[in-house]
């Protein structure tokens, strides 16, 4: 029995080291024999250890990424998740954070981004027309996905917004909070600093369906230069602000 359980042990010892020791191009070969939404290539290290760079491709164009780096944390586990601390970096952006799969579905924790705003046109092309300036970061201490439902806190602040539509530079910096609470969530907008003054709630239905109401007004001695973009913005008010009521089904 004990040389029985020895070699079974041996076995499990070897399969192990063997999976620890796949080359992670194996892995980019099976995403590109299944086209999708990003590719691999420079790839170097294991499956649980390595680094590359990517090509991913985005409703509003491409974004390069200089390099991935992705290290195995075995330490997760003992909770129920597969998890890998990854890093990105590329031209005007960088990232990290600690992605896992679990049976539940998909997480991340310490989600830490800073991109150029100009960079949010690729991935949302509704706003290209806008060429937004200003620095992005995104914060969330975790987010979990389950089939359509989210549920984590995210915080996003821009700082130093511009816009080619308006000679008023910088316009400000806000910030917005999202809440998952499962099948929807929901965002409240503020202003930080700056003449561009917006504020508003909203909801949203994963993946999305979009509903926000707010006001945008102009404040101190560059207000009037504001007038331009307030009119895109919105209706004027009996108060003077603009209503905001945007939707997205």
């Amino acid at each position: 029995m004990r040389g029985r359980t020895l070699a079974i042990a041996g076995i499990a010892a070897y399969a192990a080291f063997l999976v620890a020791m796949v080359p992670a191009r194996w892995l980019a070969a099976r995403l590109e024999a299944e086209p999708g939404r990003y590719t691999l290539h420079d790839v170097e290290g294991t499956l649980w250890h390595g680094s590359a760079k990517a090509l991913v491709t985005a409703p509003g164009g491409s974004l390069v990424v200089d390099r991935v780096e992705w290290d195995f944390m075995p330490t997760r586990l003992a909770q129920g998740r597969l998890a890998f601390a990854i890093k990105l970096r590329g031209a005007g952006f960088d990232a990290a954070y600690e992605g896992s799969r679990s049976l539940g579905g998909w997480g991340a924790r310490d989600l830490a981004v800073r991109a150029d705003a100009a960079l949010a046109a690729a991935a949302l092309p509704l706003i290209a027309r806008w060429r937004p300036e200003g620095i992005v970061t995104v914060q969330s201490p975790s987010i979990d996905v389950s089939g359509s439902e989210v549920r984590g806190n995210l915080r996003i602040e821009l700082k130093g917004a511009a816009t080619a539509l308006s000679a008023v530079k910088p316009l400000g910096s806000y910030r917005v909070e999202i809440s998952g609470e499962g099948a929807s969530g929901k965002l409240a907008l503020t202003t930080l600093e700056g003449p561009l003054r917006l504020a508003g709630q909203g909801r949203v239905e994963w993946p999305s369906r979009f509903t926000f109401t707010g006001e945008a007004r102009g404040e101190g001695p560059g207000a009037g230069a504001l007038e331009p973009l307030l009119q895109m913005l919105g209706p004027a008010r009996p108060d003077g602000a603009r209503a905001l009521d945007w939707q997205l089904r």
